[in-house]
């Protein structure tokens, strides 16, 4: 099972739950358009940013990234001819014509072996300063896997399950998709905020060197909107 996320701009003006709402009304065809692409999981949030509202998108599925975009880009189902024309027009999105680099990257992912059921999800983005890509990827390894047991240990205290980070390659720069899931992952958040555990302080400081001045992991993220939660299947646990 391949699991990817990514974050796409809700264009000036336009109503991100355009797309998910087209599928509400037609649960048979979104079905159809993701048993094509072997979907088990699909969540989508909306999480506002100084650079506008941002749509993000976490999604386990039989496919990767590219099979997946490559199964809708060429599809005559219905329903995703018009959800190509609404991702299109709400986030500037052209399945034929996709930005260049590459797909999303998976760089730290951990779940707590105890749990064995799926939480309610949560998901945000955060642009990378320039040239902070390979010391991201560096922090990854070192938080989610050399210092693993102080990971589980924090992210008990703070009642998450399951966290995991893509890197995602934009035509503004470099930036990370984090993905969480936890009994209420607002609360964990204002936790982890909040904490002056040793391990969580370190962890801040960290990203305090990777991501921009004006991203502070001591203050709560903003309400961040589920706007579609759909397990087709079941999903890796």
């Amino acid at each position: 099972m391949h699991k990817y996320a990514f974050g796409v701009p809700v264009l000036p003006g336009k109503d991100a739950h355009a797309p998910p709402r087209m599928f509400a009304a037609d649960m048979d065809g979104y079905r159809t358009s993701r048993a094509r692409m072997g979907v088990a999981l699909e969540r989508i949030y909306l999480m506002p940013t100084p650079m506008g509202e941002f749509a993000i998108v976490y999604i386990e599925a039989e496919k990767d990234f590219v099979a997946g975009t490559i199964a809708i880009a060429t599809s005559d189902v219905p329903a995703d001819v018009k959800f190509r024309d609404l991702l299109k027009d709400v986030h500037g999105f052209d399945f034929n014509a996709p930005p260049p680099g590459p797909p999303p990257e998976l760089i730290a992912d951990w779940a707590d072996p105890d749990v064995h059921v799926r939480k309610p999800g949560w998901a945000f983005m955060a642009p990378l300063k320039p040239g902070a890509t390979d010391a991201g990827r560096a922090f990854a390894k070192e938080a989610w896997q050399t210092r693993h047991a102080d990971f589980t240990e924090s992210r008990r205290k703070l009642g998450g399950t399951r966290e995991t980070v893509f890197l995602n390659s934009t035509p503004q720069g470099d930036a990370v998709v984090v993905y969480v899931e936890a009994d209420d992952p607002a609360e964990t958040n204002r936790r982890f905020a909040a904490s002056r555990e040793p391990f969580d302080v370190w962890f801040k400081d960290e990203c305090s060197k990777i991501f921009p001045e004006f991203i502070d992991f001591n203050e709560p993220l903003p309400p961040i909107e589920t706007m579609w939660d759909q397990q087709l299947a079941p999903a890796s646990v």
